[in-house]
């Protein structure tokens, strides 16, 4: 079974030395930022999982246990989903795995449902918490991350058990997302490839599939398939390896 990780992190800000309180210059970074913690779950089970700092990790600054189990999740995932992941996320996974002198994640794709967000519609705010509410899918927690982060680093257990709630609505949010924007994603990794199996929705693997006309290429007009589940679009090439035939298509 393909492996669809779904994930959301939180981060320490930079702890430093200024003058001022407001559009000031930091005068000395004491502290580097580090991953605070992060959930996740793996879309086929729907199970959300939280890691967070523990009091050592604190005493010692340091994510290293975090970035370790992260990237064994990484190494497990055919493809990695999250909230403006190429931009954030996945980049500060990377930097997390550089700081501790860790080796890159084996090859994933990745799917950011902010970039898909922005890249197939015009809307009013593209933020995880706004298309929740556009669509219906509910909303963040009330509880944010700039409540609870002064108050985790000094190690209070009830912010650290607030924060896990935090996250993990996140988590369960941006499930739903992706489930809605996924007809949309045009470059989806394709399922049935990483299957080997024909004849099944590339976004879903479905084999509920409907002919539905064809559609012009350089070659020629090829046949497109609708998905009865998930809605998505597909071609034969895209359902089929070069030299098969579907089966009860």
């Amino acid at each position: 079974m393909a492996k669809i990780l779904i994930y959301d992190l939180e981060t320490s800000p930079i702890l430093g030395w200024t003058y001022g309180l407001w559009q000031t210059n930091v005068i000395k970074a004491e502290k580097q930022p580090i991953i605070m913690s992060y959930s996740y779950m793996w879309y086929n089970d729907k199970v959300i999982h939280h890691e967070r700092l523990q009091p050592k990790d604190l005493k010692k600054w340091s994510d290293r246990k975090l970035a370790v189990s992260l990237r064994d999740l990484f190494n497990e995932a055919d493809i990695v989903i999250a909230h403006n992941a190429n931009r954030f996320d996945n980049k500060v996974s990377n930097a997390a795995f550089l700081r501790n002198g860790l080796n890159p994640a084996s090859p994933y794709k990745t799917i950011d449902t902010l970039q898909v967000a922005r890249s197939v519609a015009k809307l009013t705010s593209n933020s995880l918490n706004s298309l929740g509410e556009i669509f219906g899918l509910g909303t963040k927690s009330e509880i944010n991350h700039g409540q609870l982060w002064h108050k985790c680093l000094m190690n209070d257990k009830e912010s650290w058990d607030l924060m896990e709630i935090y996250n993990n609505q996140d988590v369960e949010l941006l499930c739903a997302l992706y489930e809605k924007l996924r007809p949309y994603i045009k470059n989806h990794p394709n399922l049935g490839d990483i299957e080997q199996i024909n004849g099944v929705c590339p976004k879903c693997l479905s084999k509920n599939l409907k002919k539905e006309g064809t559609h012009a290429r350089r070659n020629g007009r090829v046949q497109s398939y609708s998905c009865n589940d998930c809605g998505g679009w597909c071609s034969e090439s895209s359902i089929v390896k070069p030299n098969s035939r579907i089966v009860n298509s």
